[in-house]
């Protein structure tokens, strides 16, 4: 049985995340209503990118490590798509393209942010079934 501090180290590191693509998509929104310049918004994005993928792949190690398959295979889609980005060079933000992708960037935000809220109510779940066993 997975312990249930594993789950909440889990929920605080999803917590973070979805703090993060909330930042972001506020970020986006102002660079559309034109109250940022590109270049600001590239260097502000770009020094929480690598960290977010970093927080998103340690709970995800954590949780196979520690026996939760379940939890484990249900985030591997996700990894497998950041890992994806890393690779093709597609994670980072420029600034002389960002109009031509704010959209699809924003987007990207949002099933972020979505899958992130999936997963913290179901580590929250899990966590409080833990301690109730």
């Amino acid at each position: 049985m997975t312990s249930p501090w594993i789950y909440f180290t889990s929920l605080m590191m999803t917590c973070a995340s979805i703090m993060l693509h909330m930042y972001f998509t506020v970020m986006y929104s102002d660079l559309k209503d034109d109250f940022i310049n590109p270049i600001d918004l590239s260097r502000k994005l770009n020094y929480y990118v690598i960290p977010e993928m970093l927080l998103h792949a340690i709970s995800s190690v954590l949780l196979l490590f520690s026996g939760a398959w379940v939890c484990f295979i249900f985030n591997l889609p996700m990894m497998l798509w950041n890992v994806q980005l890393y690779v093709t060079h597609n994670h980072l933000h420029d600034s002389t393209t960002i109009f031509k992708d704010v959209s699809d960037r924003q987007k990207r935000s949002f099933i972020k942010l979505a899958w992130f809220s999936i997963l913290f109510f179901t580590y929250l779940f899990m966590f409080v079934s833990r301690l109730v066993d």
